[in-house]
C-alpha cells in the first residue's frame, strides 16, 4: 500500500491548501505554532461550551445546572437553539465523527448533528459567532455534503442526493441557511476534492495566494512571502 492509499485528509488540510499553499506548507509541513489572538480563544471557548450542551441534551442528558451556567449571551443563544425548528425533527447522530474512503484516500471529519424529518436526512453546524457569512464556509459545506452523502448512500439510508441537505443554525441572529444538495452538486464537489488532494501529492512548489486577506492570516508574520 502506498502513501497515498493511507494518508487521511481532513477538512481543515484541504480548506488550508484550496485558500493557501504556503499556509499549508507552514502548518501541516513545517509545523509552526502561532499563539491566537486572545479574544478569538475567548470566542473559540464560548462557542465550544454551547456545542458542548447542545451535544449532552441532544443525547438525552439534563442540562439544566449547565444551562443555569451560562452568561447571558450563551443563554440568548441556547434559546435560539431550543425554539428552532429542529424541536419537529429526529436527531440520528451528534458530534458524529466519521471516515470515508474516496477513491484511495481517506477522508474524515466531524458533523454537529444529523437529523431525519420524513425520509429526508439533514446535517446541521452550529454557528455562534457574529456576523456569520455562508461564504466563508463555502469548503466546508462541500465537504460535508459529499462525505455525509456517500456515508449515508453506503448505509443504505438515502437512495438520492435530493434527499440530504446542509443547515447552518446561525444561532446568534436565530436564523437557518438552508442548503440543498443534487446531482450536479456531487460531481462538482467530487471533482473538487480530488483535485485538491491530488494537487497536495503532487506540488512541489507551495507558494502563497497573496490576497487581500493576507494579513488576517495568523501566519502572516512568519510567512517568507512578507
Amino acid at each position: 500500500m502506498n502513501e497515498e492509499q493511507i494518508q487521511v485528509y481532513t477538512l481543515n488540510k484541504l480548506q488550508m491548501y484550496d485558500e493557501c499553499p504556503q499556509k499549508y506548507k507552514l502548518c501541516y509541513i513545517d509545523k509552526v505554532h502561532v499563539i491566537e489572538n486572545i479574544q478569538k480563544l475567548k470566542a473559540s471557548k464560548s462557542g465550544t461550551n454551547l456545542h458542548n450542551i447542545i451535544n449532552s441534551y441532544l443525547k438525552g442528558m439534563d442540562v439544566q445546572k449547565l444551562v443555569a451556567a451560562l452568561n447571558p449571551n450563551e443563554k440568548l443563544l441556547w434559546h435560539n437553539f431550543k425554539n428552532s425548528e429542529l424541536k419537529n425533527m429526529h436527531c440520528l447522530e451528534s458530534e458524529y465523527t466519521f471516515n470515508l474512503k474516496l477513491d484511495n484516500y481517506w477522508l474524515t471529519g466531524r458533523i454537529d448533528a444529523l437529523f431525519e424529518n420524513s425520509g429526508s436526512y439533514i446535517i446541521l453546524d452550529w454557528k455562534t459567532g457574529e456576523k456569520f457569512n455562508p461564504e466563508q464556509v463555502k469548503f466546508q459545506t462541500t465537504f460535508y455534503l459529499l462525505c455525509m452523502y456517500e456515508i449515508l448512500k453506503a448505509k443504505n439510508y438515502i437512495e438520492n442526493t435530493t434527499q440530504l441537505s446542509l443547515y447552518y443554525m446561525d444561532l446568534a441572529a436565530n436564523s437557518c441557511v438552508k442548503i440543498h444538495f443534487d446531482d450536479d452538486l456531487y460531481i462538482k464537489y467530487k471533482n473538487q476534492i480530488l483535485e485538491i488532494i491530488n494537487k497536495i501529492n503532487n506540488s512541489k512548489n507551495l507558494f502563497c495566494n497573496k490576497t487581500d486577506k493576507c494579513k488576517l492570516c495568523k501566519y502572516y508574520r512568519v510567512c517568507p512571502y512578507y
